[in-house]
């Protein structure tokens, strides 16, 4: 009898002994197969080693357009045997032809010769915005040098087209030795009815010199005794009144 209490003693304890090392073997199959909860600082930890290791897109971003306003340039900076873009309109028909770089000995041929060069000279500074031209460097451009066909104009025969203009009242010489040559493309008159209009526009109500060189019009590269003389035939028109005791500013009349 106490033999068999034992042994059921003893397979009781067996049992509980399987039922807790199940136990336990279901807890630890349960850790394995589970997820754990991450850790935030192992997150950027391993962030940061990525973004080492392994460069990110960069976003796009839109840039708008910048608006430039075009530069005045002298004929100098033009590139020699090019044609600038805004020149080949004004370009004439006759641009092809050799015989235009020769000065016909006809007194009548000759005429039409000075004629059609003398306005392409005048168009060719209008479109460029240019008042002032230097010969020596116009002598360096296209049309004036031709590569293609091996023709350019010489300086005695640009000084004898500027005399022609000279002498039509669309040009006089800026310098003595009668290598820069001021063109009259447009009259001083309409560069001060311009200027008025503008100023009403803009509502300028006085400017300095100075201002009207930064309006970055047709006249603000006028030479600086034009600028002033155009501020004189404003207040001449009576259209604007001296602001100042030295002539520098003028104000605007509007009515």
């Amino acid at each position: 009898m106490a033999e068999m209490q034992r042994k059921r003693e003893k397979e009781k304890k067996k049992s509980e002994s399987v039922d807790i090392l199940g136990s336990v073997l279901d807890k630890v199959t349960k850790e394995q197969t589970q997820p754990h909860s991450p850790d935030l600082k192992q997150i950027h930890a391993e962030a940061s080693r990525a973004s080492i290791s392994q460069p990110t897109a960069q976003p796009k971003i839109h840039t708008p357009p910048i608006s430039v306003e075009p530069t005045l340039v002298k004929p100098a900076h033009l590139q020699p045997g090019t044609v600038d873009p805004r020149v080949k309109p004004v370009l004439p028909a006759w641009v092809g032809k050799p015989w235009r770089w020769m000065v016909p000995e006809d007194p009548q041929l000759k005429q039409q010769w000075l004629t059609t060069w003398g306005e392409f000279m005048l168009d060719f500074a209008r479109v460029l915005n240019f008042h002032v031209l230097d010969l020596q460097e116009v002598a360096l451009v296209y049309p004036f040098q031709n590569p293609l066909l091996k023709k350019k104009l010489t300086l005695p025969q640009l000084v004898l087209i500027s005399e022609y203009l000279i002498e039509i009242e669309k040009a006089a010489w800026w310098d003595d030795e009668k290598t820069r040559l001021r063109v009259y493309w447009k009259t001083l008159k309409s560069h001060t009815d311009e200027l008025f209009e503008y100023a009403f526009q803009n509502g300028y109500d006085m400017v300095t010199m100075f201002d009207i060189v930064k309006m970055k019009q047709s006249w603000s590269s006028l030479p600086p005794p034009d600028i002033r003389n155009i501020m004189k035939l404003m207040v001449e028109s009576k259209r604007a009144t001296w602001a100042d005791s030295d002539r520098k500013t003028i104000q605007f009349i509007y009515e």
